[in-house]
């Protein structure tokens, strides 16, 4: 499976008669895919490739819920270099 990038596009611009747009990070993409993004729009990228425009309040939940899943995995790695079999061992839980 493979989760794509959410990215913040900064400007559009036209090379070569393509339309571009420069993410958040400073990357250019194609923006064939998505004809109608406008600048501020959060982008979703698979393999390098705008594939949809998602509106502000989706972007930020799937974000957050990133963001949240990170954590999560981070503390499991905690748990499981202390010789913890689940994460509600490292919570102070009895499993």
């Amino acid at each position: 499976m493979c989760l794509g990038a959410i990215a913040l596009l900064r400007a559009i611009e036209e090379q070569d008669g393509v339309r571009v747009g420069i993410l958040d990070d400073g990357r250019a993409v194609g923006l064939s895919f998505v004809p109608n993004a406008q600048v501020g729009d959060h982008l979703l990228i698979h393999l390098g490739v705008p594939v949809e425009v998602l509106d502000a309040e989706t972007a930020r939940a799937a974000l957050q819920l990133r963001a949240e899943g990170r954590r999560l995995a981070d503390r499991t790695t905690i748990v499981a270099r202390q010789g913890g079999s689940s994460l509600r061992q490292e919570e102070g839980e009895e499993s």
